[in-house]
């Protein structure tokens, strides 16, 4: 989740560590009021997010790997293994052109595997507000990918 936030390995192993501390540090204060899951992922996505603003301000541009990683499945031969890689990286390369909120309910949703009350609970958002976040993020994604044939 952190890399999906900050599109940095080094920047998401720092934020992990800082999550890891806060975590550590806030585990007393946990009031089981909501799964420790979404508890966690607030956590992960707060200390992400104000670290990417930190790194806004420091603004140094550093060309990283953003390629998705997928082990190859055995029962494709490699040429379709090949393309189906390469559509996901375009797919994945237009998510990271989205906007945060956007990106970050995509993410949550597709990656994450997390339910629609999963996310409103994560981001303190009403459920419509998610639903109309993963739905324009769709429509972004469809005008900016039209050769993906919906997938």
């Amino acid at each position: 989740m952190a890399f999906r936030i900050l599109g940095s390995r080094e920047d998401a192993q720092d934020a992990a560590q800082e999550v890891y501390m806060r975590i550590w540090q806030g585990l007393p204060a946990f009031r089981n009021e909501s799964k420790f899951s979404t508890w966690l992922y607030r956590v992960v996505v707060n200390t992400c997010l104000n670290r990417k603003r930190q790194l806004r301000r420091q603004l140094q541009m550093v060309d990283d790997e953003r390629l998705l990683e997928t082990l190859p499945e055995p029962s494709l031969e490699p040429l379709r293994q090949a393309l189906k890689n390469e559509r996901n990286n375009k797919i994945w390369a237009a998510v990271d052109s989205l906007s945060d909120k956007y990106r970050l309910v995509i993410s949550l949703f597709y990656q994450e595997e997390l339910s629609y009350a999963e996310i409103s609970d994560l981001l303190m958002l009403p459920i419509g507000t998610v639903k109309a976040h993963l739905n324009r993020a769709r429509v972004a994604l469809a005008k900016m990918l039209p050769d993906t044939n919906g997938e």
